[in-house]
């Protein structure tokens, strides 16, 4: 069989580290340890179900290094002492049985986030770092004695995993943990031999190699996570800086550099919807042209074989680095070993999983997937057998309707679809600008299992008396949250110039409107749309009810997850050179012949803003109709939006629609 993928299912080699193929599984933290750092039988669990996979080599998750500062979260696996060995030998193990290479990420956070609270932050240098820009975020300067120490400690760390019986160990250097903090003049300081120069500046991190290979000897193989360039100008690592630090340490003798970029600052170090896919290929290639020989795993939204393929054909990398693609879909490259890339359950790219708000981030929520309800959870949502085969009728198409149907049928029931428009539900709206991509990828990836599984599809609008009529068994009500209707005083008079944001999303026709836009509402697919209209050349005008006390960090669904924060950085330009303004705090009363009247929440008083065009959102509502005539007289059950009554007091995303869908459909 002759394979569409030759490259990534091509064999390399690291050093002494031989895998079977180019797909590297990148660390993600799962928070599945115990309170001490200890492995834990839902740890075993977890990576059992990716090393089924089959991809080359599985990195695991951040691992801490002494238990004073190096811990990041509550939830997080240590290895600082020898008790904690066995653990990690039955988790190298465990990978190992499905011929998978199991390297151990080691880390020294540095910077506290989740723990701040009553764990101090440690750096190069002590200064104060104004987190999102507002918040004075303390951080002390680490002294050579510490420095030394925490040397030892990545040492003995290292060793314990080579006892443990891993292939090797990563050493963290980017991400703005301390490692990479000490390599970036943005934290660094100092003025004695670890500050000042960028040979100076990477000493730390050579240091560490060279203490981890004596300790474990220069044949145990050792992976270096460097930041490449952490666009940020010269404050932080530039291109040429990253180039020049790895020469230094490609001398110390690491079997391979693994690649990213960004910082905490621009929070381009998480692959977000707004970024290009491959958005680091250009550091790796600097790498490659630089002259540097060393294999290269590459991360950073390769969220499709193409793209990836197209990097090791291109000659850019050694080896892909999958973190949340491979957890949206562990079987990643065993889908393409089977040549059915269709298959593959894309991520999404939305980090409301995987990462989430910085609420259930210092919760310790734990590893998950906005698309993969499986994630994570292996031994508790297994699926179940069918005790009756039941006829059930899924009542809306979207994500919550295509999710459902597919588990029925997998389970053994008859699903039938019923969807008035065409399959995807809202998720063709949310898919309204070339940068959400990724959500027309998931839409097609429904579309193609739907039809793969040859589930019935009526497109119709389902009534209650089809439904009793049509011999059905159960009805999943799966129909979503209409949005509401643009209306404000005025708005009647001027509906040629008003419309919803659901409206403008179902038909984004941007050349329909005038030089000047004005979008009511402050939620988050609002502030999407704002952006999409600033990269077609508009000025924009963003009113919200929203942002007496906090200003703009009240936007959004949540200021604190990675996505609303990279978007709200790459909007940041536009508010600077006077594109793209905020009216906070003023609730659109009016519509007017030039503009929109705005009445300030705080004080009552009025005034009109010039536009050409208004954009409302009222929020969406669920709670069909439908729901209320079926339940009363067969098995009914209502799932995704639709249970939703409003959505600006209840925030709801794809993960709740899919999560609904899979509990329901397992449970019928």
């Amino acid at each position: 069989m002759e394979r569409r993928y030759p490259l990534l299912l091509q064999p390399g080699r690291m050093g002494s580290i031989e895998v079977d193929n180019r797909v590297i599984m990148a660390p993600m933290g799962t928070l599945n340890a115990d309170e001490n750092g200890f492995v834990t039988d839902r740890t075993l669990k977890f990576y059992q179900e990716q090393a089924r996979g089959r991809m080359g080599m599985i990195i695991v998750e951040c691992t801490y290094i002494d238990d004073k500062l190096s811990k990041g979260e509550d939830g997080c696996q240590g290895l600082t002492s020898n008790a904690q060995i066995t653990g990690m030998a039955r988790l190298a193990s465990t990978i190992h049985d499905y011929g998978v290479k199991a390297v151990l990420q080691l880390c020294h956070i540095g910077k506290q986030l989740a723990l701040a609270d009553h764990v101090e932050s440690l750096g190069p240098s002590t200064m104060n770092e104004m987190m999102m820009g507002i918040v004075p975020f303390p951080i002390r300067g680490a002294s050579k004695a510490e420095i030394k120490e925490i040397e030892k400690a990545f040492a003995d760390a290292a060793y314990r995993a080579k006892m443990a019986g891993f292939d090797g160990v990563e050493i963290h250097g980017a991400i703005n943990h301390l490692i990479n903090m000490f390599c970036s003049p943005f934290y660094n300081k100092r003025t004695d031999e670890y500050g000042g120069s960028p040979e100076n500046r990477v000493r730390f991190y050579k240091e560490i190699i060279e203490a981890v290979q004596k300790k474990c000897g220069k044949d145990f193989p050792i992976i270096a996570r460097v930041n490449g360039n952490e666009f940020s100008g010269e404050q932080g690592i530039t291109a040429e800086e990253g180039i020049i630090q790895a020469k230094i340490l490609e001398k110390t003798g690491p079997v391979a550099f693994h690649v990213v970029g960004g910082d905490y600052r621009n929070v381009r170090v998480i692959n977000a919807q707004y970024d290009q896919r491959g958005d680091f290929i250009e550091i790796a290639r600097g790498f490659k042209d630089a002259g540097i020989k060393l294999p290269i795993i590459l991360d950073g939204g390769f969220t499709s074989p193409d793209i990836a393929e197209k990097a090791l054909a291109d000659g850019v990398c050694d080896f892909i680095g999958l973190g949340r693609p491979i957890i949206a879909d562990p079987l990643w490259a065993v889908k393409l070993m089977e040549n059915r890339p269709e298959d593959i359950r894309p991520c999404i790219r939305c980090t409301m999983g995987c990462v989430n708000t910085i609420a259930k981030f210092d919760a310790a929520y734990g590893l998950r997937c906005s698309v993969n309800p499986l994630c994570n959870m292996a031994g508790i949502r297994d699926i179940r057998p069918v005790e009756k085969k039941k006829k059930v009728a899924v009542i809306g198409g979207g994500p919550a309707g295509c999710e459902a149907a597919l588990l029925l049928k997998k389970r053994g029931h008859e699903p039938v679809i019923y969807e008035k428009r065409k399959l995807g539900g809202t998720m063709n709206e949310a898919a309204f600008a070339p940068f959400k991509e990724d959500i027309t990828r998931l839409i097609d990836y429904y579309r193609t299992q739907v039809n793969k599984q040859d589930i019935k599809v009526i497109h119709e609008e389902a009534t209650a008396e089809m439904i009793l009529e049509g011999d059905f068994d159960a009805a999943i009500v799966a129909t979503g949250a209409p949005a509401l209707p643009a209306t404000a005083v005025g708005a009647k008079e001027h509906k040629d110039k008003i419309q919803t944001v659901f409206d403008f999303a179902s038909h984004p026709d941007v050349d329909a409107l005038g030089d000047t836009v004005l979008i009511v509402g402050g939620c988050f697919m609002n502030l999407e749309m704002a952006y999409d209209l600033l990269l077609n050349g508009k000025t924009v005008i963003v009113s919200s009810r929203r942002g007496l006390e906090r200003g703009q960090m009240e936007l959004g669904d949540d200021n604190s997850s990675p996505q609303q924060q990279r978007l709200m950085v790459l909007m940041a330009p536009y508010t600077r050179s006077g594109k793209l303004k905020f009216e906070l705090g003023q609730a659109a009363t009016a519509i007017t012949d030039t503009g929109v009247v705005l009445t300030s929440m705080k004080t009552k008083k009025t005034k009109e803003v010039s536009c050409d065009n208004v954009i409302m959102c009222r929020s969406y509502h669920g709670k069909p109709k439908i729901y209320d005539a079926l339940r009363e007289q067969m098995e009914t059950y209502l799932i995704g939006d639709a249970k939703m009554r409003n959505r600006c007091d209840n925030k709801r995303v794809i993960h709740h629609a899919i999560e609904d869908a899979w509990g329901i459909a397992n449970m019928i």
